[in-house]
């Protein structure tokens, strides 16, 4: 009976945990603050996304594609927001990495007032920004067949960046 008791105490805790959760913005809210248009020579794909929920966690995420018009060698670079309000401890890496392998690097690096993580990889041409926004959206440029990064900053300029973090702000607010 015992046993019965605890199991059913653990069950309340996690549900009323579970409940008390902030919630995650839907995909589709994500998607507007995704860089809108064409892109140098890349031709833009069509957004897409997902929220989804399990054991009391939440997560949503956008994303657009966009491929080398020019190329036929499978160059492209993605753009994805993903709403990490369940998981808030993740964003809170403070620490710098920097990083040479034989053939790239990984280091931390301040880009207009925000920590980048710059990723890029010269052997297999692999490119990789990551930037945590108001400790709630991570946002992720990923590109393939690229001779650096700045292909990447330039598409992160034309991301929304500055309404993240009033979107962010707003759900602080009651």
């Amino acid at each position: 009976m015992r046993a019965r008791n605890v199991v059913c105490l653990c069950a309340l805790l996690f549900s009323a945990t579970a409940f008390a959760q902030p919630q995650v913005y839907q995909f589709t809210e994500l998607q507007h603050f995704l860089p809108a248009g064409e892109f140098e020579n890349y031709s833009r794909g069509k957004p897409t996304g997902e929220t989804s929920s399990m054991m009391g966690f939440s997560t949503s995420w956008a994303q657009v594609i966009y491929h080398l018009a020019t190329d036929t060698s499978e160059s492209s670079i993605s753009v994805k927001i993903t709403d990490m309000v369940s998981i808030p401890s993740y964003m809170n890496v403070s620490g710098d990495i920097d990083k040479e392998t034989r053939t790239g690097y990984e280091r931390t690096v301040l880009y207009d007032g925000i920590r980048v993580l710059e990723t890029f990889d010269g052997a297999s041409r692999d490119a990789k920004l990551q930037l945590p926004v108001s400790n709630r959206f991570l946002v992720e440029i990923t590109g393939t067949g690229m001779d650096s990064t700045r292909p990447l900053y330039n598409l992160l300029d034309k991301t929304n960046i500055e309404g993240l973090n009033k979107l962010a702000q707003s759900a602080k607010s009651p």
